[in-house]
């Protein structure tokens, strides 16, 4: 499970962002999307003003050979979208086989 937490700069609160709409995508080499969240479908939740945290199943990530991945993270409200997080992600083959 991985979590994000927007604070505002200035103030140093969290931002609240439970009423916007935010999507995860992750792409192989190809472009083509291999893992998808959003909180529409609740894969994306937001368990504390200015945070939200993802979290894959282990039938998902199996479906991921080992390589480079492209990772984005867009958040809106109304008509205004916003990408918060660009990267990359390296996915490699277990050694804890128990």
């Amino acid at each position: 499970m991985e979590a994000v937490q927007l604070v505002d700069n200035e103030s140093g609160d969290n931002i609240d962002i439970s009423g916007c709409r935010i999507t995860l995508t992750v792409r192989n080499e190809n472009r083509n999307p291999v893992l998808t969240a959003s909180t529409d479908d609740g894969t994306i939740t937001l368990p504390q003003t200015g945070t939200f945290q993802w979290d894959f199943s282990e039938t998902q990530m199996s479906g991921l050979c080992p390589g480079a991945y492209s990772v984005g993270v867009r958040i809106s409200q109304n008509d205004r979208v916003v990408q918060l997080l660009i990267g990359n992600v390296n996915i490699m083959e277990g050694i804890d086989a128990q």
